[in-house]
């Protein structure tokens, strides 16, 4: 039975008025609430880094079971800290609410963003190819780098996201963290090349059935003796 159905049936020992059923019901929305709070940032209103954590390795056994690629983008805001230490804490935390709200309306709903830690970002893309991915992320970056954050003085500041991509698919034999290490791989990469950027972790594909050198001197035989033929 449902709980909604649960919610429409009358007690059967006090009807329609039972308080017993009223406080199972306000227990059952607190929980439903301590259990949103347990996976929400406070801060940016995104998912925290416990849901990430869960939420990685359960796309991961996703991927594996269905065989549809997931890709894994990390970003962090540019010079955070010389940003905290000229215009304070304060401030710094708007900046973070505006970089969740940037992330929020880019991604599809079944995308899952996360506060990584500090400001540093976290962003699961289920169903997503590395080109994919950067287009995303690029979206994000243009996003936050348009986002304007008033100071006290009347000042209109600006903070820019440098970003890293990497990519797990039925191929991938990596763990969650080593995942993460690819991600954050590419995210320093956007660091040393000036930053406010995107970095994609490059993928050589390999060829599935290479060519033996017995079938490579079959081919040429084949082609002789077609040669021969025509003459």
């Amino acid at each position: 039975m449902t709980d909604k159905a649960d919610r429409n049936e009358d007690c059967v020992v006090c009807g329609p008025s039972c308080p017993y059923r009223d406080e199972v019901l306000c227990l059952r929305k607190k929980i439903d609430d301590l259990q949103t709070i347990a996976r929400t940032d406070a801060l940016t209103g995104l998912f925290n880094y416990r849901h990430f954590c869960e939420t990685l390795t359960n796309e991961m056994e996703r991927v594996r079971r269905s065989g549809q690629p997931m890709a894994l983008v990390i970003g962090d805001v540019d010079h955070f800290k010389h940003f905290n230490d000229a215009h304070g804490h304060e401030l710094g935390n708007e900046v973070l609410k505006g970089v969740g709200r940037c992330i929020d309306r880019t991604l599809r709903k079944l995308d899952v963003a996360c506060r990584y830690g500090g400001e540093e970002f976290a962003l699961i893309l289920p169903g997503t190819n590395l080109r994919q991915a950067q287009r995303v992320a690029e979206r994000v970056r243009k996003s936050v780098a348009a986002e304007q954050i008033s100071a006290e003085d009347g000042s209109v500041l600006t903070v820019t996201m440098s970003l890293g991509c990497t990519l797990f698919s039925t191929d991938c034999s990596v763990t969650p963290d080593q995942l993460v290490a690819a991600a954050d791989k590419q995210l320093y990469q956007a660091k040393n090349q000036g930053r406010n950027c995107v970095c994609v972790e490059e993928r050589k594909v390999a060829s599935s059935s290479p060519v033996t050198q017995e079938e490579k001197s079959a081919l040429f035989e084949l082609l002789n003796n077609s040669a021969n033929q025509d003459d």
